[in-house]
């Protein structure tokens, strides 16, 4: 194996909402290699843990302890390989930090904090659902930005606050100093105006953040140096860039997404599963509003037309509920690859859920709501861990292939296969039955697709990388192996 010439290794930090992880990137012989230098626990917490006067349901994210694990990622990284170029950071959307001067007020809070649905009325009675979508282009989730910023109006830190910063774009500040804004996650929080590319600034005004947004910057674009001291922990040099990259953790999965032509539908498919398709031009008809569909921005200027489903979130949470249960109990831990392979040997259930369902968006007692639903639906709540894992994949299996039948639809084609990636690339039964109700074929693959469009960005930005990487989805082809799934004929339920 040969390194390519003058190609240096670069930094990827990858956080999602339930882990986060720090990876090196490089090109070698023309592919792209990744190495997991450090992995790290992500999730909810409650927002009492760090205010004793907070509301029992209040969430927020230990943002402090990420920075305390980037640190120590990026520290092993250098000590790996001291030639690092650069580091690039991406992550969930929508959820900010507030800055005063320069210190951060309170805490992060979560996209799933209660507060956000209790302020969807005061927003929507200045702006109506049909014309924020008209404006930003967004699905309505009560946990966009706008909404938490409307939640916010009742805190008094929003107008003590001089300026706003996305999750990965408050990491690459305290990388770097530089306050910034990566435009694809900017596109998420509802404040941009997907006609105009730039800040709505009648939102801007009304919601309170009027003057404290940063200057909106472009995937490839250097947010700025390492800050000295911090290259001296790391044991980096004072020339280490930090690159914005597709900061949205969608926007780079679906970057290096492998797709077959302009007629395939992506799966990008985590704790959220992001179903849609890559267009030239956003699609704001009303057609695309009344079926929940969103615009946010891409690499290059391209438009991800997408539906936000619920993803393996359903699945990591069942599983939590079980252990909680078993540790209570003193038994042993339920393994998610056990009941996956005994809800294979099932039959097709009669019964299904909608994993779009509010009823399956805040986490706890994941196994009982998925049971009173089928109940509520006329079927028989499942009598096996297996068994309720059956009704989660066939379940998600039929939203994934109807929604991206429906995103073809709204860009105008007939879709000819679906490429699954991330965690759930890995479900064979997940992408067998998707397969077999879209009745097109599905690829799967790679599982680590958002650090490899991190890492392709920043190659690509790097000087000559241009030349070696100017096709990043080819780039990916060579690089891993995809597993082809054909569909069969239709299953008969039990």
């Amino acid at each position: 194996m040969s390194r390519n010439q003058g190609q240096h290794p670069v930094a990827a930090i990858d956080l999602g909402a339930t882990s986060g992880r720090v990876m090196i990137g490089e090109l070698v012989d023309g592919k792209v290699e990744l190495t997991l230098v450090h992995r790290f626990a992500n999730g909810p917490v409650p927002l009492v843990e760090f205010d004793s006067r907070a509301s029992a349901q209040a969430l927020a994210w230990d943002i402090d302890e990420l920075w305390s694990q980037i640190r120590q990622g990026l520290q092993m990284a250098f000590e790996l390989r001291p030639d690092i170029a650069s580091i690039g950071v991406d992550s969930w959307a929508v959820d900010y930090a507030l800055l005063k001067e320069g210190q951060r007020l309170g805490q992060v809070r979560h996209y799933r904090d209660p507060r956000n649905e209790l302020a969807v009325p005061d927003l929507e009675a200045k702006f109506s659902r049909a014309e924020l979508f008209e404006r930003n282009g967004l699905q309505f989730l009560a946990f966009n930005t706008i909404y938490q910023l409307q939640a916010e109006k009742q805190e008094q830190r929003l107008g003590e606050a001089d300026q706003l910063l996305l999750v990965p774009d408050y990491i690459n500040w305290l990388l770097t100093g530089q306050a910034r804004c990566e435009w694809t996650n900017a596109s998420t929080t509802g404040l941009l105006n997907q006609r105009s590319g730039t800040w709505d600034e009648e939102l801007v005004g009304q919601l309170g953040v009027a003057g404290k947004l940063a200057p909106i910057i472009h995937p490839g674009d250097s947010v700025g140096s390492l800050l000295p001291e911090l290259a001296r922990e790391f044991g980096a040099s004072n020339s280490v860039q930090v690159v914005a990259v597709a900061s949205h953790d969608t926007a780079s999965a679906v970057a290096a997404t492998p797709l077959a032509g302009k007629n395939s539908a992506y799966i990008s498919c985590g704790t959220w599963g992001l179903v849609g398709v890559e267009l030239a031009e956003p699609v704001l008809t009303e057609q695309a509003q009344a079926a929940g569909f969103t615009n946010e921005l891409g690499l290059d200027g391209s438009v991800r037309v997408l539906k936000n489903v619920t993803g393996t979130f359903l699945l990591s949470e069942s599983v939590s509920y079980w252990n909680q249960q078993a540790a209570q109990a003193s038994e042993p831990e339920v393994q998610l690859a056990d009941l996956l392979a005994q809800a294979a040997r099932l039959p097709v259930p009669l019964v299904l859920i909608d994993p779009q369902d509010e009823e399956f968006l805040a986490p706890g007692r994941m196994p009982v709501r998925i049971s009173e639903a089928i109940s509520k639906a006329g079927g028989t709540a499942p009598e096996s861990r297996a068994e309720l894992i059956r009704i989660v994949i066939e379940s998600l299996a039929a939203s994934f292939a109807a929604q991206a039948h429906e995103a073809a639809r709204l860009g105008g084609f007939d879709l000819e296969d679906i490429h699954i990636v991330g965690g759930g690339s890995q479900g064979e039964l997940l992408c067998q039955r998707t397969a077999d109700l879209a009745r097109v074929p599905v690829v799967a693959g790679p599982v680590e697709c958002t650090a490899l469009g991190n890492v392709l960005v920043q190659l690509r930005s790097l000087p000559q990388g241009a030349d070696q990487v100017d096709d990043l989805r080819a780039v990916v082809r060579r690089s891993v192996v995809l597993r082809n799934y054909q569909p069969v004929g239709v299953l008969k339920p039990a």
